[in-house]
């Protein structure tokens, strides 16, 4: 499946979803009322999963700030469509705000691998930040191209590898089944020996346990949701690199939103990537992750630093690719790339709480043409 062109099975199995969620589906969110408008946000994401109260604080917060003039009502587990169908939801009606991950359609986008590559940022939200404030520069024609708007940047944690059997060298990769998203995420294992098997981390757990993979490739707070520490018994802590993770917005939905509204709502979407980065990637959360695994038995490792010179270089090649394949295509990947490190390099000082403060008073603009 590349860009908007979807076989007509899958069309056909959207279409059924959408007939028999219908019923489920609130409505009157294309003009206001005295309900207040409503979106639909649906996600494959189990209810139980550890971010999930994070988005139900951002919900309760847009009904706050727009005085119930618009609500976000959630359906999670996966009821309407799958990890891989949210742009596909988004432009059939089926949703009007999921997940619209670049991971998960690697064919149809080109300078937004870039945020995957290894070794560029120190955490959750100076990831989520920088990809934003790039974004109206580099990344908006390509991710509009799939027919949404979009919504958030979010950031995992920095990803570490759990596994069966202890991961010290790059030796102890090589030829090992990884799971890994799609894209940049692949090409980094595969350059470092390993076999990537890219899959939604929904769908990790029994794969790992029935040993269709050796190893995981995710960050500490996934890993605890998902309780992978359960079969992985060595967790490596490599810092290798952090996955963007782009959600998307129905073009007809938002546009149909009061000029104020469509004002507000851009704005309050800047602080939901960092409430996701900051209170379930990063911080606290994190630190208790880190305390589940131990708990589980899964042992802590690290890498010793000449080792982790060793990945970094063994990784130098793929940069240099990103680069020229990009180039070649007339991308400015080599202008892209030294922004975001230098981006990068700015923010990392910052807390928390000043790079929160900094969306809330000073809103990134442009990310959708309003």
């Amino acid at each position: 499946m590349s860009d908007l062109t979807w076989t007509r099975r899958g069309v056909v199995t959207t279409l059924a979803a959408a007939a028999v969620g219908a019923p489920f589906l609130p409505r009157g969110r294309s003009r206001e009322g005295a309900g207040g408008i409503v979106l639909r946000f649906t996600s494959h994401v189990p209810q139980s999963h550890g971010f999930v109260p994070v988005f139900t604080s951002f919900y309760q917060r847009v009904e706050e700030e727009t005085q119930g003039r618009l609500r976000i009502e959630p359906m999670w587990n996966g009821l309407l469509h799958g990890p891989l169908d949210g742009f596909k939801a988004c432009n059939t009606g089926l949703t009007d705000y999921t997940h619209g991950y670049v991971t998960y359609q690697p064919g149809s986008f080109h300078l937004m691998h870039g945020l995957q590559l290894p070794f560029i940022f120190p955490n959750s939200p100076v990831a989520s930040l920088v990809a934003e404030e790039l974004y109206p520069r580099f990344f908006k024609s390509e991710y509009e191209a799939m027919g949404v708007y979009l919504a958030t940047c979010d950031s995992t944690s920095p990803y570490q590898v759990i596994s069966r059997e202890p991961v010290l060298t790059l030796e102890d990769l090589r030829g090992l089944k990884i799971r890994a998203t799609g894209g940049i995420v692949a090409e980094i294992y595969r350059d470092l020996g390993a076999v990537p098997v890219v899959m939604a981390a929904a769908e990790v757990y029994p794969a790992f346990q029935r040993g269709i993979l050796d190893a995981v490739s995710l960050g500490v707070p996934d890993i605890a949701s998902y309780r992978l520490q359960e079969i992985g018994k060595f967790l490596t802590r490599v810092n290798l690199n952090v996955t963007v993770l782009q959600y998307c917005l129905s073009r007809r939905a938002f546009d149909a939103l009061p000029d104020d509204l469509r004002q507000t709502f851009s704005d309050l979407l800047r602080i939901r990537s960092q409430m996701c980065a900051q209170d379930y990637y990063s911080g606290p959360v994190e630190e208790e992750a880190y305390a589940e695994l131990r708990a589980g038995r899964c042992e802590i490792l690290d890498l010793e630093p000449d080792e982790r010179q060793r990945w970094r270089e063994a990784l130098q090649p793929l940069r240099d690719r990103f680069v020229t394949e990009n180039e070649a295509e007339g991308r400015p990947a080599t202008e892209m790339l030294e922004e975001m490190e230098r981006l990068s390099a700015l923010y990392s000082p910052l807390s928390r709480e000043e790079i929160m403060r900094r969306v809330t008073e000073n809103p990134i603009q442009g990310i959708i043409d309003l």
